[in-house]
């Protein structure tokens, strides 16, 4: 398979996720979202490509869309998962940053959403052939990079406290 029929089975999975599990009190505006991801699938069947590697400008104003409606609606789906499903074409995946924790509790909760990240990204999962494993993987990012957002908002407030300003962050590893 293609790497742009990879990116477009990828998108089309990603909106049914979205239609699944987002949460929004407005229900158009979940429609509103899945149906700008379909809309980049679509385009990156129909409009031509200028360039190797690169996405037409169609999917890319669609993905531009669909990720400002993530970053300014709570839907509980982090942009990030955008990423995964363009992956094939641009060759970049979404990083999930370590995120310099001292507390060793909270160090080791980021090592292990980190690993579990790992293990779907290179696993291959998201190249499944099968619709339920993909779906599975694109739902577990989500997860993933959820819990992620809300540790690393629990860790800046743990950073900051008086005792452990200026601390080295723990070293997960080394235990």
């Amino acid at each position: 398979m293609s790497a742009y029929l990879d990116t477009v089975r990828r998108l089309n999975r990603l909106a049914a996720v979205v239609r699944g599990r987002a949460y929004h009190p407005q229900r158009f505006m979940i429609e509103t979202l899945a149906g700008a991801i379909e809309d980049a699938a679509i385009a990156i069947q129909s409009a031509p490509v200028d360039e190797p590697g690169q996405l037409p400008q169609p999917a890319v104003d669609a993905l531009r869309e669909a990720t400002d409606l993530l970053t300014q609606h709570d839907f509980m789906i982090p942009a990030a998962i955008i990423g995964y499903a363009t992956a094939p074409v641009t060759g970049q995946l979404p990083e999930m940053e370590p995120l310099q924790a001292v507390s060793i509790q909270l160090a080791r909760h980021d090592a292990d959403l980190r690993a579990r990240r790992f293990i779907i990204v290179e696993h291959g999962h998201l190249n499944a052939r099968d619709e339920d494993v993909l779906n599975a993987a694109l739902t577990g990012l989500i997860v993933l990079h959820r819990k992620h957002e809300r540790l690393a908002a629990a860790v800046a407030l743990d950073n900051e406290r008086p005792c452990n300003r200026g601390k080295a962050p723990a070293d997960v590893a080394a235990l």
